[in-house]
């Protein structure tokens, strides 16, 4: 069993939707880029309490602000969710007295967050930003899948 689903969507507005970057890779699928910031996270996931992150932007002032990213890992040994909520990761991030502690997104929520079709995109890589206070979140179509040829020919195989 994987760690739990800690974060929601506690946001009423889309936000980051442009991207700062596209790359077209070597598939001849464009790749984009967006920054989001830690503090996105930490709303959504409770760590900041706020109403939202619309109230937190409003309200900056009242909020600390001293946190940073350590390290952002995909969990590949935890399963997928039955629920359908993308790859889970980690965004490893310690406060202004070093503590270090961690969030859970999941990828549906950066898709969801960026305004993209769950069905058509996925996230690629999520990495910290060079100033460790956001992440750069790379977003591609899925690429389409490639049956197993070996599976047909066995099928086509006559043996007697």
């Amino acid at each position: 069993m994987g760690p739990p689903d800690t974060i929601a969507p506690l946001t009423t507005e889309h936000h980051y939707t442009e991207p700062i970057e596209t790359e077209h890779t070597g598939f001849g699928i464009d790749r984009f880029y967006h920054r989001v910031p830690l503090d996105w996270f930490l709303v959504v996931s409770g760590e900041i309490d706020a109403w939202s992150y619309e109230f937190f932007l409003e309200k900056g002032n009242l909020f600390e602000r001293d946190y940073s990213i350590v390290a952002v890992d995909f969990d590949y040994d935890v399963d997928r969710n039955s629920d359908g909520t993308g790859k889970p990761f980690h965004v490893l991030f310690c406060d202004s007295e070093g503590e270090e502690r961690k969030c859970y997104p999941r990828t549906h929520y950066l898709l969801r967050l960026l305004e993209y079709d769950e069905s058509i995109y996925e996230v690629v890589a999520v990495n910290p930003t060079d100033e460790y206070d956001g992440v750069l979140v790379a977003v591609q179509e899925r690429l389409p899948h490639v049956p197993d040829s070996s599976v047909d020919a066995l099928e086509d195989t006559d043996v007697t």
